[in-house]
């Protein structure tokens, strides 16, 4: 894949049903192609602008040390199996950059960085030949 010359932190929401609260595992990806622009919708009063995000993980830049597992097997994991695995999911929040911060919620993370969306929908590309598979993400 073209471009994939980028790092993202990806935080993925996971439902901790003892506690009833949203809690945030990191997972650092190497190799991506990140993408940036501009929106313009129209409403009641005016145009509304916001950052649109698109983000292509190659399978070949997978994590070694996590295996990706659809968001509902994820959610259904016990908290001490997550460290080796990650998702993408809707409401996920994606970090442009390796970044180590823990977080408690979601504003704990995009109101330090710039280059930071939340996950409004993703692809799952893996067919065809090896080096076109890829993940894709969208978000705002």
């Amino acid at each position: 894949m073209q471009m994939a010359n980028e790092d993202i932190t990806i935080y993925n929401k996971w439902y901790n049903r003892e506690t009833r609260l949203d809690e945030w595992i990191r997972t650092q990806i190497s190799g991506v192609s990140w993408r940036s622009g501009q929106a313009v919708t129209v409403g009641d009063k005016g145009l509304f602008s916001a950052n649109t995000y698109t983000v292509r993980i190659p399978v070949s830049s997978s994590p070694c040390d996590a295996e990706f597992i659809l968001p509902e097997n994820y959610s259904a994991k016990q908290k001490s199996s997550l460290p080796g695995f990650w998702t993408i999911q809707n409401g996920d929040i994606v970090v442009k950059g390796l970044v180590d911060d823990e977080i408690k919620k979601a504003s704990d993370i995009t109101q330090k960085y710039s280059n930071v969306f939340v996950v409004t929908g993703w692809k799952d590309n893996r067919r065809g030949p090896l080096s076109a598979q890829h993940w894709r993400i969208d978000g705002k």
